[in-house]
């Protein structure tokens, strides 16, 4: 007989004593509880409390009898829980593995956008503020994700970021700049509007000695930019102030 077919037949016969082993009651549910949960997680907004407790409300603790679908399925229900993997290793050991959510947007003001585009829901906004806003009237995440990406990365040629962005459902952009500038971009050629403006962006502030209030590009060959409000005394003897603004168009906006 082969090394092989010697292994082969060792296996086949465990397998029949095991067998015979639960039908005569030789191994019972409480003799092979699981005692030891080994993790694997970032722990920056989960805590090894809320795992150890999840686990712990599944009634089920013989290593047999313990569903770890179940567990894994209950895991996905805490706050910031991306991906879970839960296997049992023998004879006592449930291991999980877990991957958080990256938060990189605030998405209609009560819910995130992750790293990948996905929306999910956590407790509290509090302490995320600073993430750039999306408020989005379209359900494509993804697509609104994507278009930020290379949109911020556009702005940034210019110095600034993105910090807020509104999204009809027809598609059409408005950005507001962490300088306070709002662009109205349109749907239409919206990378190529944006580099049109980083591209004159240095020549357009030689024009005026403050920066734009907001900037409409949705025009073929050029852009609308409206200024920032200046105050100017007119009298020196008290604080009367006239307001200012002015409406300039830069290149052809006739198209």
């Amino acid at each position: 007989m082969t090394k092989g077919a010697k292994l082969s037949m060792l296996m086949i016969s465990f397998t029949f004593l095991l067998m015979a082993a639960f039908m005569s009651g030789m191994i019972k549910s409480e003799h092979w509880e699981i005692s030891n949960i080994v993790i694997d997680a970032e722990f920056k907004r989960v805590n090894s409390e809320q795992i150890r407790i999840t686990v712990a409300a599944n009634k089920q603790r013989s290593f047999f009898k313990l569903n770890a679908n179940e567990i894994r399925d209950n895991l996905l229900q805490i706050p910031w829980v991306k991906e879970v993997s839960v296997n049992k290793k023998w004879p006592d050991t449930l291991r999980i593995r877990l991957k958080e959510h990256k938060a990189v947007a605030v998405w209609n003001e009560v819910k995130l956008l992750n790293s990948n585009g996905d929306i999910f829901e956590v407790d509290s906004l509090e302490d995320l503020s600073s993430l750039p806003h999306f408020n989005s009237k379209t359900a494509n995440s993804k697509i609104v994700w994507n278009k930020y990406m290379r949109f911020n990365d556009i702005i940034k040629n210019i110095g600034f970021d993105i910090v807020s962005c509104e999204i009809s459902t027809i598609g059409s952009w408005n950005l507001v700049l962490n300088n306070g500038i709002n662009l109205i971009v349109g749907s239409d050629y919206q990378d190529a509007k944006l580099v049109r403006l980083a591209e004159t962006w240095e020549s357009l502030l030689k024009t005026n000695e403050t920066l734009p209030s907001y900037i409409d590009l949705r025009y073929t060959n050029g852009y609308a930019v409206k200024w920032q409000k200046v105050y100017k005394k007119i009298n020196n003897s008290d604080n009367t102030k006239l307001e200012f603004t002015k409406i300039q168009e830069y290149g052809n906006t006739n198209g």
